[in-house]
């Protein structure tokens, strides 16, 4: 399974792009089978494509995981728990 974080806006906007990618099976043991706990606990196929704050401010950070070609664009304070969990995990690791 391969994950991808995009992350833009807040002051610097698409010039503070940051992308992130973790194939999990890379992964220490623990940190992989946590990572896909995250994933099967959002119901990827479930979850709307879109998670958006109805009024976002101009510093608000947009984001848009990938795993395995499915894509949700959220705010992370429209975000599920373990949405928000696993930027958390993927931020981690560092951009590239």
């Amino acid at each position: 399974m391969r994950l991808s974080l995009h992350c833009v806006g807040g002051f610097t906007g698409p010039a503070g792009a940051e992308n992130r990618s973790v194939d999990v099976d890379s992964l220490a043991a623990n940190e992989g089978a946590h990572v896909r706990s995250l994933v099967q606990a959002l119901d990827l196929a479930q979850l709307p494509a879109t998670l958006l704050k109805a009024r976002p401010q101009p510093w608000d950070f947009t984001y848009t995981l990938t795993v395995d070609g499915r894509q949700v664009r959220f705010h992370l304070d429209a975000a599920p728990a373990p949405l928000r969990e696993l930027v958390e995990v993927l931020e981690r690791h560092p951009p590239g």
